[in-house]
């Protein structure tokens, strides 16, 4: 089994209960094949870089976890076919990784052109 983490974004009109029945889904999708959760956190409610889905926040949640690689491929159907993830991303992590989850910095969206860089 491989470790991953995966970030995915929520609709911010969406309620505790209906967030962690998003949540739920997936941890029980990765149980399914004897994956491990290893540990939720979420982030809150931040602004969007840029519109994604005609939303311009969104809730971040991040997913530490065990799996095998044939669970990504059911876990990001999922995430595809979902009405409430506006936004998702799986990587694979070391082990010493896990459960050392970054948050996200601060409101404010990043983009290159504010920095008056040149792109």
């Amino acid at each position: 089994m491989n470790a991953y983490e995966t970030i995915y974004i929520v609709k911010p009109s969406l309620s505790e209960e209906e967030i962690t029945k998003v949540t739920d889904k997936i941890k029980t999708l990765i149980e399914k094949d004897g994956g491990e959760v290893l540990g939720t956190e979420s982030f809150g409610k931040k602004r969007l870089a840029y519109e994604v889905r005609k939303e311009k926040r969104g809730i971040y949640l991040i997913l530490h976890f065990k799996a095998i690689p044939a669970t990504l491929l059911e876990l990001e159907q999922t995430y595809r076919l979902s009405e409430s993830i506006i936004k998702y991303m799986t990587v694979k992590i070391s082990e010493d990784q896990i459960g050392k989850m970054i948050p996200v910095r601060d409101e404010k969206s990043f983009s290159p052109r504010a920095r008056g860089g040149r792109y």
